[in-house]
């Protein structure tokens, strides 16, 4: 199911302004190298997230209705393959557990942020590919 326009103008959006929080020098404002990172782990999570929902919306599908993105990781996992889902959703535990704030664990390296970064790109690049998901089944007896 190839991806419309929009969501990969939105996905490549994304993907950009993770690049430019990763790359933004110092401006002597109030945001630190730490807030640049964890921004960037954010914007590559939507990226993720909005690339999955691409790759599974079909008007015949019904995973419109599927607002868990779990449920949609696990579902991928019949519809692009074991491997592309597994290293989806492993990707995309680690970038929720980035996105998280805890006062007593420090948060994702900027090398972290870039492997990730790179991971994404890769994934998102595969589910965008053409035959990447396979036909939805059609459903019998409707």
């Amino acid at each position: 199911m190839p991806a419309t326009r929009a969501n990969a103008d939105t996905i490549a959006g994304l993907l950009a302004t993770a690049e430019h929080l990763l790359t933004r020098a110092d401006d002597g404002g109030p945001s630190t190298p730490a807030g640049h990172d964890r921004g960037a782990v954010y914007a590559l999570r939507i990226a993720l997230e909005a690339a999955v929902d691409a790759a599974l919306t079909t008007e015949e599908a019904g995973f419109r209705q599927v607002r868990s993105m779990r449920a949609k990781l696990i579902c991928l996992r019949h519809y692009a393959g074991p491997d592309l889902a597994r290293r989806a959703g492993s990707l995309w535990n680690r970038l929720s557990t980035g996105c998280k704030y805890h006062h007593d664990e420090l948060g994702p390296s900027h090398a972290q942020v870039r492997a990730w970064q790179t991971a994404v790109e890769a994934v998102v690049t595969e589910l965008a590919a053409p035959g990447a998901v396979r036909g939805f089944p059609r459903r019998r007896g409707l």
